[in-house]
């Protein structure tokens, strides 16, 4: 089968490789749509996330979607023939966090396009069957592989635990924040502070439901929004951003006793932290890993048409062009707010 596949930073070649068969309790996925992620964007262009490095020849990928053809035994085979919304991240089962239900942190999780494990840029996967979710009749596959930055949304603005009438900023007006800023204001936020570096994605956010937006390479986004908030500051400060700088912005937007969901991913193992101000405004720190028993709750959503995917997908391209969809989005070209490669 095809697969697109890193060599080397902005290096990424489609290939010949062998085609999977799937083992007991898994599902083969002739795979429809994969979206580009933030996280594939730092593999893409650096071979690394933190000390997660890429070491040799490796498929990127894991938001997808695709059509069950065939499982293995102990799978469910009513899944063939399905459309299904795949959550990536299958988990050991076996230790600690696994039977807390922490599955997300499971230190042996198989996570796929996370080296050294070929992700999904490909014709066809075997995946377990357990986190293949059926998407509704008239869903499009492009929509059902956004169902895992959704998730991801769900599960920050849930740890959040968002009252109605809070106010909230969301640092980094990407997919990942789009969506957050979605999912908060139908958790009940009140106003939404947005930020970002690029005007296009600011516009963006306003027409997903920010009601001010500061340009932060112009302005000190964090002084705008204390500002705003007539130097109160917010209820809950989301970063969503690829950057180091955004963690210290959210604990100075966030008010005294407030909270800060750390979701973006910077691609530094060590980012800047502002303890004293932690410290001294006594917020409640709260990262976030992915996400958590979310798939169902963000796939109603979707099909409910509470929150807007479809209009997120600004590009696609084809297998063959899976190097021209990492550029547009590395370089944040003509507009894109996220790219999908589509089979």
């Amino acid at each position: 089968m095809k697969a697109a596949k890193w060599f080397q930073p902005r290096d990424v070649r489609v290939v010949e490789v062998e085609k999977p068969a799937p083992k007991p309790h898994e599902a083969l996925i002739r795979v429809e749509s994969v979206g580009i992620c933030g996280s594939d964007i730092h593999y893409y262009l650096d071979g690394h996330i933190g000390s997660s490095r890429i070491k040799s020849p490796l498929i990127l990928g894991h938001e997808f979607s695709g059509v069950v053809e065939d499982v293995g035994s102990g799978a469910d085979r009513g899944l063939i023939g399905k459309r299904v919304a795949v959550e990536p991240g299958i988990p050991c089962f076996e230790c600690e966090w696994c039977r807390r239900g922490d599955y997300n942190v499971c230190r042996n999780l198989f996570f796929p396009g996370g080296p050294p494990h070929d992700g999904v840029l490909c014709e066809y996967v075997a995946i377990h069957s357990a986190f293949c979710f059926p998407v509704s009749d008239g869903m499009s596959a492009t929509v059902a592989a956004a169902i895992e930055p959704l998730a991801v949304a769900v599960h920050t603005v849930e740890l959040a635990q968002l009252e109605s009438g809070e106010t909230a900023a969301v640092l980094g007006l990407g997919p990942i924040g789009l969506l957050t800023a979605q999912v908060a204001r139908l958790s009940g936020a009140r106003v939404i502070y947005g930020t970002d570096l690029f005007d296009y994605r600011l516009d963006a956010g306003r027409r997903y439901g920010v009601d001010t937006t500061f340009n932060a390479s112009l302005e000190d986004s964090a002084a705008a929004i204390m500002d705003a908030t007539g130097g109160r500051g917010v209820d809950v400060a989301f970063d969503t951003a690829r950057s180091s700088a955004t963690p210290a912005v959210a604990c100075r937007v966030a008010r005294p006793g407030g909270r800060c969901v750390l979701t973006g991913i910077s691609g530094e193992e060590e980012d800047p932290f502002p303890v004293g101000v932690g410290r001294r405004k006594e917020l409640k720190i709260q990262w976030c890993r992915r996400f958590k028993n979310n798939f169902p709750r963000a796939l109603e959503l979707a099909w409910s048409g509470q929150v807007d995917l479809a209009s997120l997908v600004t590009h696609s391209f084809p297998l063959e062009q899976a190097r021209e969809a990492f550029e547009l989005v590395s370089t944040y070209s003509d507009g894109v707010l996220k790219a999908s490669v589509d089979q």
